[in-house]
C-alpha cells in the first residue's frame, strides 16, 4: 500500500505571475460549478460543457498537481451537452481541505 502524502499546498512552486494566473483561472472554473457531490475523501464538481473550460480544466489539473501533490483527479466528459465532472480526492481530511479551498463552489 502506497503511503499517503500530507495534505499541504505549496503555492511557492509558482512565480507570482503564475500563481495569480492560476488563482484567477481556478476562481473562474469554480464559479461555474452547478452541483457538488460528496465522494469518499473528496468531492465531484459538475460544470457546464464548454470547450474552453475543458482546456482550463486541463491546466488546472496540471497546476494543482504541482502545488497539491496529495490530490487525485478524475475528469469525465460525457457525450453531447452533459456536464463535465471533475472529481478531486485524497487522504483523510481532503474533503475539509477542498471545502475551504474551493468555497465558492459550495455557495
Amino acid at each position: 500500500m502506497k503511503p499517503s502524502l500530507p495534505i499541504a499546498c505549496n503555492m511557492n512552486v509558482f512565480t507570482p505571475e503564475q500563481r495569480d494566473a492560476h488563482l484567477q483561472m481556478t476562481n473562474r472554473l469554480f464559479a461555474k460549478v452547478t452541483s457538488v457531490a460528496a465522494q469518499e475523501n473528496g468531492y465531484r464538481f459538475a460544470l457546464p460543457y464548454e470547450a474552453e473550460s475543458l482546456v482550463e480544466l486541463g491546466k488546472f489539473i496540471a497546476n494543482e498537481r504541482l502545488c497539491c501533490p496529495f490530490l487525485e483527479f478524475s475528469l469525465t466528459v460525457k457525450p453531447g451537452e452533459e456536464p463535465v465532472l471533475l472529481s478531486l480526492s485524497g487522504p483523510d481530511g481532503t474533503r475539509e481541505f477542498l471545502r475551504a479551498e474551493f468555497s465558492e463552489a459550495f455557495a
